[in-house]
């Protein structure tokens, strides 16, 4: 298996627009994720009755989100909008839920949202902070394979149309839809029973080394716990599985993720190695692989100026530990090749949906 590195290449040069927040024209299929400059908006809908449906079943409610293109007159858009998720849901976890926002097709054509439907908005759960940690590990990501969800960052002012009153302003991103990314790759959903076997396996082995990376290990392949899996058109009909949901992960480090009794400097090196087993030769590519990553990653968290410069660093230094680990035999040892899972095995890992 030979690693390509091209994508790191890609990535340099992508990233050195990330500054610039420069607007893109309103072209390709999906306008909204082809540009890197910050959205202001409005949403406006029924937040109390959202709010009260925490417990019970969420329901969708009428709503209106707005914006005003760069040099253009302000666009209204009809949407509908609804609570979302499983433990981001619960209001005993986090102060705000995650969000759907269903849009009319008619309206959005000729806007950033042109051919959305539905598309998940990640609000802060506690602070914003976390929701820019967990952005940025999707842009990371995004840099290693085009079989990524891509995101857009926006800052929102809410508006609670059951009490007239505006809540707050916050830090959010959109999350590309999964049917439209397995297009964007020439591919569809697969539904089904899979299991890693199944998967390509070089960039299986690229994703389950990033979520070590991060820190990550709320993720399963055979449970489809925050994985989605597209199968690529074509013979031999290749499977991808295409990661999402990052913010128990160590890099975002969210107080609702630390178990309680648990030490800090425990949670905070949240990383074990769940994939399935490579020999040596594999994951020394791999690695090789993700040194050619390490300043575009450097780049992308460096120049997010929205984290602190104490945060940036923190992140930073996250990171660097990593890559310390993969410098060592003896720790490659410690902590891939001995621990790796044989095929077939995964299920036995079930943890408890966080989603």
């Amino acid at each position: 298996m030979r690693f390509k590195i091209t994508s790191g290449l890609q990535g340099i040069l992508i990233t050195l627009v990330l500054s610039t927040l420069t607007s893109l024209p309103l072209s390709g299929a999906n306008p909204l994720f082809t540009s890197e400059s910050l959205i202001r908006m409005e949403l406006r809908t029924d937040f109390s009755a959202i709010q009260a449906e925490r417990t019970g079943t969420p329901s969708y409610h009428e709503g209106k989100l707005i914006y005003r293109p760069k040099g253009g007159e302000k666009i209204t858009l009809s949407v509908k909008v609804m609570a979302r998720g499983n433990f981001r849901l619960n209001p005993a976890n986090c102060d705000f839920p995650p969000l759907m926002i269903d849009f009319k097709k008619k309206e959005v054509e000729n806007t950033i949202f042109e051919n959305q439907k539905k598309l998940k908005l990640v609000t802060p759960c506690q602070t914003e902070e976390d929701v820019i940690d967990e952005y940025m590990i999707y842009k990371m990501y995004n840099q290693v394979t085009d079989m990524s969800l891509k995101v857009r960052l926006v800052r929102i002012s809410y508006f609670d149309d059951g009490t007239g009153k505006k809540l707050f302003d916050r830090y959010s991103f959109f999350i590309e839809d999964k049917d439209q990314a397995a297009v964007r790759n020439n591919a569809t959903i697969k539904a089904g029973t899979i299991n890693s076997a199944s998967l390509n396996r070089e960039s299986y082995l690229k994703l389950a080394v990033f979520q070590y990376m991060i820190g990550n290990i709320d993720w399963h392949v055979e449970l489809r716990k925050n994985i989605r899996i597209i199968q690529l058109k074509g013979a031999p009909p290749e499977l991808y599985a295409v990661p999402y949901d990052f913010d128990f992960s160590a890099f975002v480090n969210a107080e609702y993720s630390k178990h309680h009794g648990i030490p800090e400097d425990i949670l905070v090196e949240r990383r074990k190695y769940l994939g399935s087993c490579y020999n040596e030769k594999e994951l020394h590519e791999v690695f090789e692989f993700y040194r050619e990553m390490k300043p575009v990653f450097e780049s992308i968290i460096k120049e997010q100026k929205l984290l602190t410069r104490e945060e940036r660093l923190s992140v930073l230094g996250y990171v660097n530990k990593f890559y310390a680990i993969i410098s060592n035999g003896d720790n490659i040892k410690k902590q891939f090749l001995s621990v790796c899972e044989m095929e077939g095995t995964e299920a036995q890992r079930h943890r408890g949906s966080t989603d």
